[in-house]
């Protein structure tokens, strides 16, 4: 299979860290020119001089992608430096969480929708006519084991990823035929900052329903996106790739038992 992506620009939003760095450095090892972005500037500047090392044009440029004029300068600068944004992953999210009841909790909403949703939005409105135009270009959102099992104490967070999916499907029936593919890569639990700050018994809970017995590693997740923005997945649109070791759902604990 072909996982090329020489000639190819991609950007990555919140790839400073985590999941969203391991994709950006796995898409420069397959040859892609890379956009850091994150909304932390000193985290920006370090993940595009790591990636550069991997022997590719790499920058970083931060902002905050659910504010649409940041965006906006953000696309501007990356294809005035790279050339136009061939893969777009939209990575970018908060582990907000927090019951329904709480009097607090239209902010959590606010927060998820404008950075999960929103930010997705506003980085795709400012590349895909570029696509549309050149007839081609791979867009993978990030979306969530929550948009199989929803998980109790977390309803702004899985609202806005079950958001994210739907966008994913409706773009993969819109632009198909222009030659782009949306898809989703939905990971499950990986050993990231979130689950750092699990409880042993938490931890333990989620293992016991996972068939792999494990977390995953950032760059089996990072693994899946490289597929998904590759010729190898051109006949793929719609889809939600789920990297999850085959999490068995669980409905019998909440996130405030972290």
């Amino acid at each position: 299979m072909d996982y090329t992506l020489t000639g190819k620009t991609a950007l990555i939003s919140g790839s400073g860290r985590g999941m969203g760095r391991a994709s950006a450095e796995a898409l420069a090892r397959n040859g892609a020119d890379v956009v850091v972005n994150d909304i932390d500037k000193e985290v920006v500047k370090e993940t595009a001089a790591d990636v550069r090392d991997l022997g590719v044009d790499a920058i970083g440029v931060p902002a905050d992608v659910s504010d649409e004029a940041e965006v906006a300068a953000m696309v501007e600068t990356a294809e005035d430096e790279l050339g136009p944004i061939d893969v777009l992953v939209n990575n970018a999210g908060v582990g907000d969480a927090g019951p329904f009841t709480d009097e607090t909790n239209d902010w959590t909403f606010d927060h998820n929708l404008d950075v999960h949703l929103g930010g997705a939005l506003h980085c795709t409105r400012e590349v895909v006519d570029g696509m549309v135009e050149r007839g081609y270009g791979k867009i993978i959102n990030f979306t969530s084991i929550h948009t199989k099992n929803g998980v109790g104490m977390s309803p702004a967070y899985d609202v806005a990823k079950y958001s994210l999916l739907g966008l994913t499907k409706s773009l993969a029936l819109e632009l198909g035929r222009e030659g782009i593919r949306v898809n989703a890569v939905a990971p499950g639990w990986a050993n990231t900052r979130l689950t750092d700050d699990f409880s042993d018994a938490v931890t333990e809970q989620i293992l016991d329903n996972n068939p792999l017995g494990r977390f995953a590693e950032p760059d089996e997740v990072a693994d899946a996106v490289t597929f998904l923005a590759s010729p190898a997945s051109d006949y793929i649109n719609g889809h939600e790739l789920r990297v999850d070791g085959g999490q068995v759902p669980i409905d019998s604990w909440r996130l405030d038992n972290r």
